[in-house]
């Protein structure tokens, strides 16, 4: 992108994102971020603008702070677990659990019928009826085996709004504009990554615009850097796994 003569107010110095927050904590309908680095507590200001029915469109990378940390942290948020159930075979595997009862039922039963009639009888033939019951409890733990493994659920992800994690690696191009959109009507440009650091402590550069043909071209090249296929992307559904645990019964 490439524009001459924009009207801005530009701003050099540490808390270059109080204005940012202010206006994109005023936003009436939208808000759309690149940014390649964010912090865990920033992603709670989206989850927030989120839950005010404001339009969330955001661009990083897997520099995200807490992209492998720990569950409880925000960017867990961002992804929903959906859990599929297969009814037939929860229904199987009920019939497998109450076919192995059944049988520990009845090798147990035995077990106590064989220690009575060896006692009676005191002859060692008698115990050759255990071969049945070490059949049965065979069968029974196979059937264990199988209760184990059988898959009653799949699992499916979903965003709780649009976002692209791009890939930051020596073999890709790195994502790393700091841009932000606020109802279409306000842009900002500069340093300042969507990290605490970098709107609050940091030296950086920070430009505010509102001059609407410079924010259309800015509009226009989120919404073309959102939809680009050439840069690999992290894949929803493989991140979902890494980040869940998927209980497969």
């Amino acid at each position: 992108m490439f524009y001459n003569n924009a009207l801005c107010d530009i701003y050099i110095g540490k808390g270059a994102g109080k204005k940012l927050m202010d206006d994109m904590r005023s936003a009436k309908h939208s808000v759309k971020i690149i940014s390649p680095y964010l912090s865990p507590y920033l992603i709670s200001e989206l989850i927030n603008l989120k839950d005010k029915n404001i339009d969330i469109k955001l661009i990083t990378t897997n520099n995200i702070e807490d992209f492998y940390g720990d569950r409880e942290r925000n960017i867990y948020k961002l992804i929903i677990q959906k859990r599929n159930k297969d009814f037939d075979r929860q229904t199987i595997r009920n019939n497998w659990i109450k076919f192995t009862q059944t049988l520990s039922n009845i090798s147990y039963g035995l077990i106590a019928l064989l220690i009575v009639l060896a006692y009676y009888f005191r002859d060692i033939k008698v115990f050759l009826g255990s071969i049945p019951i070490i059949i049965l409890f065979l069968i029974r733990g196979w059937y264990k085996t199988k209760i184990k493994n059988i898959k009653i659920y799949s699992y499916s992800y979903k965003q709780l709004f649009p976002f692209k994690v791009y890939m930051s690696n020596e073999k890709t191009s790195l994502i790393h504009s700091k841009i932000y959109l606020i109802d279409d009507q306000i842009a900002y440009l500069g340093s300042l990554n969507f990290t605490q650091s970098g709107t609050q402590f940091n030296h950086e550069t920070r430009i505010r615009t509102t001059d609407l043909n410079a924010i259309e071209k800015i509009r226009k090249e989120i919404e073309d850097l959102f939809e680009n296929a050439y840069i690999p992307a992290v894949d929803l559904q493989t991140w979902g796994k890494q980040l869940y645990l998927e209980p497969i019964n």
